[in-house]
């Protein structure tokens, strides 16, 4: 089967419309064009995952000139955020689905990261996320048991930095090695910037609330985030390496599946390994993010307690947990129970790797968090 390529200046056109091209409003140009000659070059897409792709890509174009286009003022980024982050896998969609029940916080949802500078009316914006998390679906059945995907629910905030396409969520999403080599050597600040601007566009109709993100992608990029907001706090959650590299590899093997004939689970494998290993200084330095104060917290303190969790961090971010905050918790803990993901199996081996392995890696890091 032939190969469909993806041409970026057609996507830049697409995304462009009936715009000036010279407008100066597409600032990420250079990143496109190396994702792009990745994908073309080692994803090997089908057709339709061709047609995902390029899809995305247009919107993340069009999201950047939306947000140049806005008539509002500026919005400052958000004075009071908190940050959850740690090796994927470890609940860090769980803690934030928790603290997004609180009364004052704000998480951002599905709808709003998909589309946050978009002018529509919220309700065909909902309906937008809804047909996106349909698509996927259909796409990668087995992704509903791995990761919770709904219009109205919390989300990564991965979504904001991939429209900059400085992210390593496409190297989950596709076989694209060259185009990692490449983002390992870039600058992120710009990325980041253009998070906070997202941010802002998605918040600022409800200003005075404390902001929860989540995105293990902030491990690799500590500095970065510090720097955009200085005023967050971290909470890092931590969770054993053998079971967290085998859940993440099998979500990544369902991605890709979903858009590639050619998914190969030992690079898989290999790439998980290697990334976790990079993550590693995110995860035990206390200084990781430049001064900003940090959180630990266990993988299985949060599932065996999650109330007992979330009053530690609320705490931690210095949030009220009154009545009124721990009954809505203890209501969003016993929805997520009845409504969550199916089991997700999974198995190293696939990925060509061994718990004794993964055990002698991760000894330190193991032992200094008790894992």
């Amino acid at each position: 089967m032939t190969a469909v390529l993806l041409d970026p200046d057609e996507v830049t056109r697409a995304a462009l419309g009936e715009r000036d091209a010279s407008a100066g409003t597409l600032s990420f140009q250079p990143a496109l064009h190396r994702l792009v000659q990745a994908i073309n070059e080692e994803a090997r897409l089908t057709p339709d995952g061709a047609r995902v792709a390029r899809a995305s890509l247009v919107h993340a174009l069009r999201t950047q000139l939306r947000l140049a286009s806005r008539q509002q003022p500026p919005v400052d980024r958000p004075s009071t955020v908190t940050v959850v982050t740690g090796l994927h896998r470890t609940g860090t969609t769980l803690l934030q689905l928790l603290l997004a029940a609180h009364p004052q916080v704000r998480a951002p949802q599905l709808w709003e990261l998909l589309a946050p500078a978009a002018p529509q009316p919220t309700e065909e914006l909902v309906a937008a996320a809804a047909r996106y998390v349909a698509e996927y679906h259909r796409a990668a059945p087995a992704f509903a048991a791995i990761h919770p995907l709904h219009p109205r629910k919390p989300e990564e905030c991965h979504r904001l930095i991939a429209n900059s396409f400085h992210s390593e969520i496409f190297g989950l999403r596709y076989h694209v090695p060259g185009y990692l080599d490449w983002l390992s050597r870039q600058d992120h600040t710009a990325a980041y910037a253009l998070h906070r601007e997202q941010l802002a566009a998605i918040v600022g109709t409800a200003p005075g609330r404390h902001v929860v993100l989540k995105c293990p992608f902030h491990l690799w990029h500590a500095a970065e985030l510090a720097a955009t907001y200085p005023q967050a706090r971290v909470v890092r959650l931590h969770r054993d390496p053998v079971s967290t590299v085998a859940s993440v590899c099998s979500l990544t093997r369902t991605v890709r599946a979903a858009r590639s004939r050619h998914v190969d689970p030992h690079e898989i494998g290999a790439f998980w390994l290697d990334r976790t290993a990079a993550a590693l200084p995110g995860l035990r330095d206390p200084e990781a993010f430049a001064g900003l104060p940090v959180l630990d917290l266990r993988y299985r303190d949060l599932v065996a307690d999650p109330v007992a969790a979330v009053a530690r961090v609320c705490a931690f971010a210095g949030l009220p947990f009154d009545p009124p905050a721990r009954q809505a918790v203890r209501a969003a803990i016993h929805t997520a129970a009845r409504t969550g993901p199916g089991r997700h199996q999974y198995r190293l081996s696939d990925y060509g790797l061994d718990a004794d392995g993964l055990r002698r890696r991760f000894a330190d890091y193991r032992a200094a968090y008790r894992l």
